[in-house]
């Protein structure tokens, strides 16, 4: 007894050989929705989406995490993880989820660090501006889904931001009119050619 109370722990670091912040799904070469939506808000709020910095692999992984929870626990319920698609202009997209419930609807997932304070909780018509870029990504989606309908599902790490802090996983579904489509797309289409992303 006297000598097991003498013995300590040992603890050694490893390396844990996992590659972080990548996706479960390969990566298609060429021009990704993304790279346009990202590069606007760059242009409209540079001092949030900073150009040219490295993003947190740790919060990376976590939103990519919570992606794949939220994909097993809806698969087979209500929707599937799609994988790739390519738009006429030869712009590669993926959505999170499909859901195919009582219509066609494409599924949204975000993990953050910022407040839901300011977010609906009862029936309304609008987010708060800091959702606008995740906003801008549904509807280039739902624009090429031929789909009007959305559900965004956001983990909210801090929550209120009132102490203590209480994680909230939050869902909305939402549907956009064709006119909300049709100009979002044109206005990505507009920057990724000023930009030079398309001929």
């Amino acid at each position: 007894m006297g000598s097991r109370s003498e013995e300590l722990m040992k603890i050694v670091p490893i390396p844990h050989n996992l590659e972080l912040g990548v996706s479960t799904l390969p990566r298609s070469p060429g021009l990704h929705m993304s790279q346009i939506y990202g590069d606007l808000y760059q242009d409209l709020e540079p001092k949030r989406f900073v150009r040219g910095g490295t993003p947190d692999i740790n919060k990376m992984e976590a939103g990519l995490g919570l992606e794949s929870v939220l994909e097993e626990g809806l698969k087979g319920r209500l929707a599937e993880r799609p994988g790739e698609f390519v738009t006429d202009e030869g712009i590669i997209y993926s959505p999170d989820l499909i859901i195919f419930n009582d219509v066609t609807r494409l599924g949204e997932i975000k993990l953050t660090w910022l407040s839901c304070r300011e977010v609906p909780r009862e029936p309304g018509n609008s987010l708060p501006q800091k959702m606008d870029k995740w906003l801008t990504q549904m509807k280039a989606y739902c624009y090429h889904l031929q789909t009007p309908y959305a559900r965004l599902y956001a983990f909210f790490v801090n929550g209120t931001y009132k102490h203590p802090y209480t994680p909230e996983l939050l869902a909305w579904d939402i549907e956009f009119s064709t006119q909300e489509l049709k100009e979002n797309w044109q206005m990505l289409l507009n920057h990724a050619r000023h930009k030079g992303m398309l001929s």
